[in-house]
């Protein structure tokens, strides 16, 4: 993209397309985002851009990163604040430490998945949550934590419990199961309410 059009875009709010893909902390995908971008800064061979709402984290974009840019005249004030679409030939993902990397895309604005995540499962004896000090940091950070046959994390899913999923000491994502003849438990949290 020729870049000398956008500097007069500089202070306007854009989505991108594709949207920036958030991983949890195995780099899981999380619940996708319809967030504001800033355009920064655009210079000959890059465009600084920052998100606009609450993450405060920002990045760079190179010109052969980005595809095409559009107006959003529905989301915009007249005399006002401006908003509009980068389309990219890059998919990027942010990590929970806010550290940003992008892959390109088959198509420009084509949603890129992040790859699968490996989780392990480490069977263990019942009381090791407690002993490895798993279920002590768990119920700080406000959580119930509980053993649940796998069969029903299902429905347990939808009243808000999830998989504990920790890193072992290679620092490789692990659940925890307890070997039952019948259906095998696995350890789950939820927040406290």
């Amino acid at each position: 993209m020729n870049l000398e059009m956008l500097k007069g875009n500089v202070g306007w709010r854009v989505q991108l397309a594709p949207q920036a893909i958030h991983l949890d902390e195995f780099s899981r995908e999380l619940p996708s985002k319809n967030e504001d971008w800033i355009i920064r800064s655009v210079t000959d061979d890059e465009v600084r851009i920052d998100e606009a709402v609450m993450l405060g984290f920002g990045t760079t974009l190179g010109k052969d990163h980005i595809q095409s840019f559009s107006t959003n005249p529905v989301r915009s004030v007249s005399g006002g604040q401006q908003y509009g679409y980068l389309k990219l030939h890059v998919q990027m993902y942010i990590a929970q430490n806010a550290r940003i990397w992008y892959q390109p895309c088959v198509r420009p604005g084509e949603r890129l998945p992040p790859p699968p995540v490996q989780i392990s499962e480490l069977f263990v004896d019942f009381q090791y949550p407690v002993k490895s000090g798993i279920q002590q940091k768990l119920v700080e950070n406000g959580y119930n934590v509980s053993w649940a046959a796998t069969s029903r994390v299902p429905s347990l899913e939808l009243d808000g419990w999830e998989v504990v999923v920790e890193r072992d000491r290679q620092g490789r994502p692990v659940s925890f199961l307890l070997h039952d003849s019948r259906d095998s438990q696995v350890l789950v949290k939820r927040r406290k309410q």
